[in-house]
């Protein structure tokens, strides 16, 4: 960052102010600036600073803020158009120049040396430095300032593009002029220009490229999706565990049973593991050989298999198959992964569903028994 010493007045500077205070009129005319590397003795000894390079005029003033005090500042525009100069410098020094009223000879009033340069990068068009000066003048009503016409129409145009972009970023996009396929300007029945509006932030809507902005309503219709299906999961859950809560409540009447007819222990027995093994979807099965007689190792031990009563398919192809509780999980992870917690619970529902027949078969081997019990009286 630039860094620029306090203005301090050159002798012939010191003279004209004087004169300032005691009430002669005295113009600020204009400005010029070096890239030689000086020091304070050299400048005063010599009047004015190292090789100037050229004029600048002056773009703006400031004559309310230090008037009080006998100040008054000097705004500079250094710009390629400004300075007549396409080439990079450093700018080293900057001095102001004026004349009394009445005379047509400026002098070199006052200056300011760099403490760290500026990188006038001018060989860039539209490249623009910009540098208050503020002068010890003493009476500021006694002083004008020559300020040039296109600095204050340049001021002027810098403060409506800002006002245009600060206006585009509160309504959120620009006007842009419509034109035919050969560049030519659009007009309207009434012959002014027709504009469109071009948001300011591309907004996605579709929520999938990466590096824009997300469209903000279909942000919150998706999250309206996932709080339905978060219900969803909620209410299948609630009724799952009600499910659970009435196998329990079969499984104690079937020992309550038992206990009262202890004469069907073993028929009650094979009724709860069937009732397990229908729970679990599996049973145990002998294995036979081509004689239809078990096949049992040294020891005497038959071997056995376990198989499903219901077929589980982890294709989720094919019909009147017991889907498989991971492909269907899989499939659920691959639409809602946001839902993965919830998913883990649906897994537990999923591998339940089979006790609505359990609670069936249980029932219906109830009622034979209690059949049979009668027929034995």
């Amino acid at each position: 960052m630039s860094k620029y010493s306090r203005t301090k007045l050159l002798p012939k500077g010191l003279q004209i102010i004087q004169g300032v205070v005691r009430g002669r009129i005295f113009e600020i005319t204009s400005a010029s600036y070096s890239e030689s590397k000086t020091n304070e003795n050299d400048v005063m000894n010599q009047g004015s600073i190292i090789n100037p390079i050229g004029h600048i005029p002056i773009f703006a003033k400031d004559d309310k803020s230090l008037a009080d005090q006998g100040i008054l500042g000097i705004e500079l525009s250094f710009t390629q158009e400004s300075t007549g100069l396409n080439r990079d410098i450093n700018l080293q020094s900057i001095q102001i120049e004026g004349r009394q009223n009445g005379t047509n000879v400026s002098y070199p009033i006052a200056f300011s040396l760099a403490e760290e340069p500026e990188r006038l990068t001018l060989s860039d068009p539209s490249f623009e430095f910009r540098i208050m000066v503020y002068v010890q003048v003493g009476d500021t009503d006694n002083v004008t300032i020559n300020i040039n016409p296109d600095g204050l129409e340049s001021r002027r145009e810098h403060q409506q593009d800002i006002d245009e972009i600060i206006n585009a970023l509160s309504v959120g996009y620009v006007p842009i002029a419509l034109k035919d396929s050969k560049g030519n300007q659009l007009l309207g029945h009434d012959g002014k220009q027709l504009f469109a509006n071009k948001p300011i932030v591309d907004f996605d809507p579709t929520l999938s490229v990466r590096g824009k902005v997300p469209d903000s309503k279909q942000v919150g219709d998706n999250f309206r999706v996932l709080e339905d299906e978060v219900l969803d999961i909620e209410r299948d859950l609630r009724e799952t565990f009600e499910t659970k809560k009435k196998v329990k409540d079969v499984n104690n009447l079937a020992l309550a049973n038992a206990d009262a007819n202890k004469d069907q222990d073993n028929e009650i027995a094979v009724l709860q593991n069937r009732a397990s093994e229908l729970e679990a979807n599996t049973q145990t099965i002998h294995l036979l050989g081509h004689d239809w007689n078990g096949i049992s190792d040294h020891a005497n031990d038959s071997f056995k298999a376990t198989s499903q009563f219901i077929v589980n398919d982890a294709t989720l192809t094919r019909a009147n198959a017991y889907a498989n509780a991971k492909a269907t999980g899989d499939a659920i992870k691959q639409n809602y992964q946001q839902l993965s917690q919830a998913i883990g619970i649906i897994y537990a529902w999923l591998d339940n569903l089979g006790n609505q027949q359990v609670i069936v078969d249980i029932k219906n081997r109830l009622s034979a028994l209690e059949d049979q019990k009668k027929e034995t009286k």
